[in-house]
């Protein structure tokens, strides 16, 4: 027959997710107040944080990284150009350097130091510190060589007094110092070095009386700090353009810190042009030197050459030369013409019979003295040739011409010889300028190279020079028109609303913590919860099905029945094993009457749940008997106030009678109804598992199916010993009770096996103790305070259960006594912790 789970309860399980809601619903529901407070402390937290936390602020700025040449990469990358004109390629590896220079600790290590934040100031708070920026009465510095070997960070606190004066303590390198002042300035000797205070110039406000904390760090350690909370990014793939992103919690100090960094990037990278351009001119100013030397070199070289050879222009002292040549020439052919004419003459004169002769004259002489001479000479033999036509020699006046003529005759003598004589020395002068001019053109040639290779040394010298004075001057104006690298598009500015602490996000994440904190506290609770709760822990265990839920009343004590079902009533539990009789009737057919009753340990209520279900069973008419097959811990004549003697099924078992006599002797009415019989255990016998695997144990139970509608069992733990097994056999059904926060979860282990095996016949399970005045069993039955079945009196008690605690032990005596005799049943607490 197909196993079935049969509910008494309105209840719909989310059979077919793998996720319970309503048992998560009904985990938040029973534990509300874990949520509330978790909640409210999460957030009273998250509002502690708020306060305590300093709001950050997002500062951004937006830069141009100009390139050095615009046109390099194209002149020089060909066609990838194109590519990059396209988008296929990107520069940015030139860009993507200078965001990592602009990035860089060195940067970021000047512009800290530049702007002296290694230095921290705060006023203290009641929830936090006031940091300040710029706004400290009282300002703190060290030497960089101090700061450079700071290796902890140096703690000052200034103290007002209220007598005047102030009192300074702090911590350097673990060791702790104080000192009081009447003012400031003053040093402070720290172990790190020597601490300078100021007054701030700046600072126009008043410290009312509050203490300012001042910590100096070294600045290498808050470059980092910057560093990390400083991002610069480009804005894209196809621009040069940097975002420069920080977050702190003073805006105006990251506004100061990205200006800075900005500025000496700038300072950086126009170092580095002018370092090109000094060395650049230093080198130039070195060349024009050297040139200038060689050239004057140069040019001495030739000015001494063109002295030496007493040149001017190569080409006009040729043709002079040639003018020259041609001159003396000339006045040697003349010199030479005037010496043969003179020398004629001189012959002529010398010659006796040339005297008082006439001279020859215009013969083309160029001595006019001489000419003269010869002239009035002629004149006068002229004359006297005429007067000795009419005269005599030795008349007077030829006597007078005559001694003329004889004085002027040595005169032209002497100066023909003179006349010859300077023509021949002018002659040897001619012959000496025209030997010159003669020499000067045979030499023009080499003349003409060695002034080609002095003026090609003077031109390629020259040229040189000249564009070494180009260079310097061009080096000059970029020395002067140097522009910043970075040009800043965007100035920094920062956002009016802090990026953090989030207060929504803040409020959330308190909110889901607050929600998680209980709820993981919840699961890991399940997790290490190794009992059974209820119904739901038994479907995720076992395929078997729980045919019904039985009851308790936790709050009632001493006194009560354990028998709960009683005549003329309708209450829960009635309604209870009401629920439990119906479903098992789906169970077992008419035929069917026999029904063991167990548990896997004791105390788990198979005692209970048995006599309860028998006698529920019997108020609907059917004749019921209880066997109480548990030998070795008997408990039903105890239950129900029976005094027994030796009478049982232990005396019939082990008895030679097996009459239906003898068999009804041992059997007595409950006295709780007439239709409920029990048949208890008997004495406690030495072999309990041969008695129960007898013949005569199998013949007792053909004729109580003859004799009853229904046969309950009460069996011993299958858990503990086989007895159980041994009667499967003799039943057509099987009950295995389970007791909420009582029953181990790895028991049912051995419930499935025995089921798997086939050991007992149709097992179901009943699941015993649930408790509706706890919260978790009355959310899940829904029942809570409904009417009298929220506080349902006395039902529910277990009475006098047994007590299987020392499996074998005596039970704990409830000093009951037979209902006959109107005695009371057992106590609750002898039956919280037996069976």
């Amino acid at each position: 027959m197909p196993q079935k789970t049969f509910q008494t309860n309105d209840v719909v399980e989310e059979q077919d997710s793998g996720f319970n809601y309503r048992e998560i619903l009904d985990a938040v529901i029973l534990h509300w107040h874990w949520f509330a407070i978790s909640i409210i402390g999460c957030l009273f937290v998250a509002f502690l944080y708020l306060r305590c936390k300093s709001p950050v602020y997002s500062t951004w700025a937006e830069v141009l990284i100009k390139e050095d040449d615009p046109y390099k990469r194209r002149m020089s990358g060909g066609g990838l150009a194109d590519f990059t004109q396209l988008g296929v390629l990107t520069n940015s590896n030139g860009f993507d350097n200078e965001v990592e220079i602009l990035g860089s600790k060195t940067l970021a290590r000047r512009a800290v130091t530049n702007l002296k934040l290694y230095v921290r100031y705060s006023f203290d708070g009641m929830l936090r510190d006031e940091e300040l920026y710029r706004t400290s009465p009282i300002v703190a510095d060290m030497s960089p060589v101090d700061l450079d070997t700071l290796s902890m960070p140096v703690s000052l606190v200034i103290t007002p007094l209220q007598e005047g004066g102030y009192h300074i303590e702090g911590e350097a390198l673990r060791e702790r110092f104080e000192s009081n002042v009447k003012g400031f300035p003053v040093r402070v000797k720290t172990l790190s070095g020597w601490v300078t205070l100021r007054p701030n110039p700046n600072f126009a406000g008043a410290s009312d009386g509050r203490t300012l904390r001042i910590g100096i760090f070294r600045p290498a350690i808050m470059a980092e700090a910057f560093l990390g909370a400083t991002s610069i990014e480009p804005i894209s793939k196809m621009t040069t353009i940097a975002r420069i992103t920080m977050s702190d919690t003073q805006r105006q100090r990251a506004e100061d810190y990205m200006n800075e960094l900005i500025r000496v990037y700038n300072e950086d990278a126009n170092e580095v042009k002018n370092e090109v351009a000094l060395k650049t001119e230093a080198f130039v100013n070195k060349r024009i030197k050297i040139i200038d030397a060689e050239l004057g070199t140069t040019e001495s070289d030739l000015e001494l050459y063109k002295k030496r050879n007493q040149l001017v222009d190569l080409m006009s002292d040729a043709e002079a030369a040639y003018k020259g040549l041609e001159n003396y020439q000339t006045q040697q052919i003349e010199l030479q013409t005037q010496m043969l004419l003179v020398k004629s003459l001189k012959e002529y004169v010398d010659n006796p019979a040339n005297y008082m002769e006439i001279i020859p004259a215009n013969l083309g002489l160029t001595d006019e003295s001489l000419n003269s001479m010869i002239a009035g000479y002629n004149a006068k033999v002229v004359e006297r040739k005429r007067l000795l036509k009419t005269a005599p020699e030795s008349s007077p006046v030829v006597v007078s011409i005559t001694n003329a003529i004889s004085s002027l005759y040595p005169g032209i003598r002497h100066s023909l010889s003179t006349v010859y004589d300077n023509m021949r020395v002018q002659k040897r002068h001619v012959d000496e300028q025209y030997d010159l001019f003669i020499g000067r053109l045979s030499d023009a040639p080499t003349q003409e190279r060695v002034l080609t290779d002095i003026g090609r040394q003077q031109s390629v010298k020259a040229a040189l020079y000249q564009i070494l004075l180009q260079k310097r001057e061009e080096n000059a104006i970029s020395l002067a028109s140097t522009v910043d690298k970075a040009q800043v598009i965007d100035a920094p500015e920062s956002t009016i609303r802090p990026i953090s602490p989030k207060k929504k996000m803040v409020a959330l994440i308190a909110l889901v913590l607050g929600v998680a904190i209980p709820a993981g506290l919840i699961y890991l609770l399940n997790l290490l919860r190794y009992r059974i709760e209820g119904r739901n822990d038994i479907e995720k265990l076992t395929d078997l099905a729980v045919l019904s839920d039985i009851f308790v009343a936790g709050d009632l004590k001493d006194g009560k029945r354990a028998i709960v079902v009683r005549e003329n009533s309708n209450d829960i539990m009635e309604e209870t094993f009401r629920s439990l009789r119906t479903n098992l009737g789906f169970v077992m057919k008419k035929s069917e009457k026999v029904l063991l009753c167990t548990s896997v340990i004791p105390s788990e209520g198979k005692t209970f749940v048995s006599t309860n279900l028998a006698m529920s069973m019997a108020l609907m008419g059917r004749k019921v008997l209880v066997v109480g097959l548990d030998v070795r811990k008997p408990r039903l004549a105890k239950l129900f106030g029976l005094v027994t003697g030796h009478h049982g099924l232990t005396t019939y078992l082990a008895g030679e009678d097996s009459s239906d006599g003898f068999l009804r002797e041992q059997i007595f009415n409950s006295g709780m109804h007439a239709n409920l019989d029990v048949l208890p255990a008997g004495l406690i016998p030495p072999n309990p598992g041969e008695l129960i695997t007898s013949e005569r144990l199998d013949g007792a139970f053909a004729r109580f199916r003859e004799w009853y509608d229904m046969v309950i069992v009460d069996t011993p733990p299958v858990g503990l010993v086989s007895d159980t097994l041994l009667l499967g056999r003799l039943a057509d059904a099987t009950l295995i009770v389970c007791r909420c926060d009582y029953s181990l979860k790895r028991n049912f282990n051995i419930v499935n096996t025995i089921h798997q095996e086939g050991k007992l016949p149709k097992m179901n399970l009943v699941l015993n103790g649930v408790d509706l005045q706890q919260r978790k069993y009355g959310y899940y039955y829904g029942y809570g305070n409904y009417g009298r079945y929220g506080r349902y009196g006395s039902y529910g008690s277990y009475g006098g259960y047994g007590n299987y605690g020392g499996y074998g032990k005596e039970a704990r005596s409830g000093k009951s006594k037979s209902p006959r005799e109107g005695g009371s049943y057992l106590h609750e607490e002898d039956f919280e912790d037996k069976d």
